[in-house]
């Protein structure tokens, strides 16, 4: 289990300071040289998305019910 739990935090710590570059690359104004050729607010959007199921895994980790009882 330790494995598991440093490893998504790990994971959780990557995907988070990713989102947080492409927000802020996403922000910054378009140079008059062209077209942005990096979709950086999609980028932000999949890594947001990637925590959010990492911290549902670690809740599960913990023993934290995060689904519906199927009966």
């Amino acid at each position: 289990m330790e494995f598991d739990l440093r490893f998504t935090l790990i994971l959780m710590l990557v995907f988070g300071l990713i989102a947080l570059g492409a927000g802020i690359q996403g922000a910054r104004p378009p140079s008059l040289k062209g077209p942005r050729m990096i979709p950086w607010r999609f980028i932000m959007l999949v890594c947001v998305t990637i925590c959010v199921i990492l911290i549902v895994h670690v809740l599960a980790l913990f023993g934290v019910k995060t689904g519906r009882d199927p009966y």
